[in-house]
C-alpha cells in the first residue's frame, strides 16, 4: 500500500507505453494492500478510471499497467465519483477478476 501510495501524481502507461492518465487516489484492499489505482485524465473534464494495483508496476516516475488504453478509459463509466462495494464488483467483473 505504501508503494502504491507513493505513485500519486505519477503518470500511467498502458500495455504499448501510451499514457492512459496520473493516479490520484490508492484504494485500499483486504490486508493493507492496495487494491484499485484510480487515474484521473490529463484533460480538465474530470474523468476518473480505475486499473488493478496488483497488475500495475511502478519506478522513476511513471506506472505501467498490462491494460490497453481503451480498456481503462472504458472503465471511466464504472469508477463514478464514489468508489462503493457495488463500483468494486463491476470493476472486478469487467477486468475478469474473481470477487
Amino acid at each position: 500500500m505504501e508503494e502504491a501510495r507513493s505513485w500519486i501524481g505519477w503518470r500511467v502507461d498502458d500495455l504499448n507505453g501510451i499514457t492512459i492518465g496520473q493516479v490520484e487516489e490508492v484504494i485500499p484492499g483486504e490486508g493493507d494492500r492496495a487494491a484499485w489505482l484510480v487515474l484521473g485524465d490529463f484533460c480538465l473534464d474530470g474523468r476518473r478510471f480505475a486499473v488493478p494495483a496488483a497488475d500495475a508496476v511502478g519506478g522513476t516516475g511513471r506506472v505501467w499497467s498490462p491494460h490497453l488504453r481503451r480498456q481503462v478509459r472504458d472503465s471511466g463509466a464504472l469508477a463514478g465519483e464514489s468508489f462503493t462495494q457495488q463500483v468494486e464488483a463491476h470493476l472486478r467483473a469487467y477486468y475478469g477478476r474473481a470477487a
